[in-house]
């Protein structure tokens, strides 16, 4: 029988008192903070390793949290990482945050209006994460899914996490992403990115042409909680010839409307 542990409030005499649990689960926690944290999948040595458990007792475990979904294995490398439920654990946290949450209704009310695709991101383990896609017209697909994970860089939904996001870390996830996802010729310099960056905070929004893909213009405007940092961005695109790309125009200005609306929601 697994081993049972902690400590609750005894109501009656104010003491603490043993409360139980079941110490495998707890153990199995461990396992999965570690991959959490992993940059790479964990070999059953890393595991070992980091847990000071024998392999062989962290193999158990890992069969266990593969057959809940928590962890998945590569059948090539026999390396192991957070598993489809961990993703949809992770998501749904994400949508339970206020602002997101707050957030879901409108930006779909903001499709129906505009006749165009809308995604809702907020930053997630990796970055940038998809929490909504909504297509009024069910006819556009950019390759866009919830739990994608947008590029800072090449995306207008990253830049403006990457505008107005305080992380000390930030320079460095600009670098690593600046010639991913584009051919050797096309890689962007520093300096022309921060130009561009300056200029998503002077105008509050965010504007691409061919992006996220070739043929498709998007918008992207950040909702700020009550301490003024951001919560999530919401993106706006469409077929290039169809999208109104007017920085004044009726769809930006909608944009707009709606994220300030819900900044100032939040700040209430």
């Amino acid at each position: 029988m697994a081993k049972e542990q902690g400590a609750e409030h005894d109501a009656s005499s104010g003491a603490r008192k043993t409360q139980r649990g079941i110490q495998s689960m707890e153990s199995g926690g461990r396992f999965l903070e570690y991959l959490a944290d992993a940059a790479e999948p964990m070999t059953l040595a890393d595991l070992s390793a980091r847990s000071g458990i024998p392999t062989n007792q962290v193999f158990t475990y890992m069969v266990s949290l593969v057959r809940t979904g928590l962890v998945k294995r590569d059948p090539v490398t026999a390396r192991f990482e957070p598993g489809p439920l961990a993703l949809r654990l992770g998501l749904h946290a994400l949508k339970m945050v206020p602002a997101v949450r707050h957030a879901m209704q409108p930006a779909v009310d903001l499709a129906d209006r505009v006749g165009q695709s809308v995604l809702l991101a907020a930053w997630g383990e990796r970055g940038p994460t998809i929490l909504q896609s909504h297509s009024p017209a069910a006819m556009l697909h950019a390759g866009v899914h919830i739990g994608t994970v947008m590029s800072l860089v090449h995306s207008t939904t990253g830049r403006v996490f990457a505008a107005f996001k305080d992380l000390p870390n930030m320079s460095t996830l600009i670098r690593v992403d600046m010639g991913m996802q584009r051919p050797d010729g096309d890689r962007m310099s520093m300096k022309a990115f921060d130009e561009i960056l300056a200029d998503i905070r002077k105008r509050g929004i965010a504007r691409g042409e061919g992006l996220p893909i070739p043929g498709i213009n998007s918008m992207s405007a950040p909702v700020f909680d009550k301490s003024g940092a951001i919560a999530l961005v919401i993106t706006v695109f469409g077929v290039e010839g169809t999208f109104d790309f007017a920085w004044r125009g009726p769809l930006a200005t909608d944009l707009l409307d709606t994220t300030k609306r819900l900044t100032a929601q939040n700040a209430a």
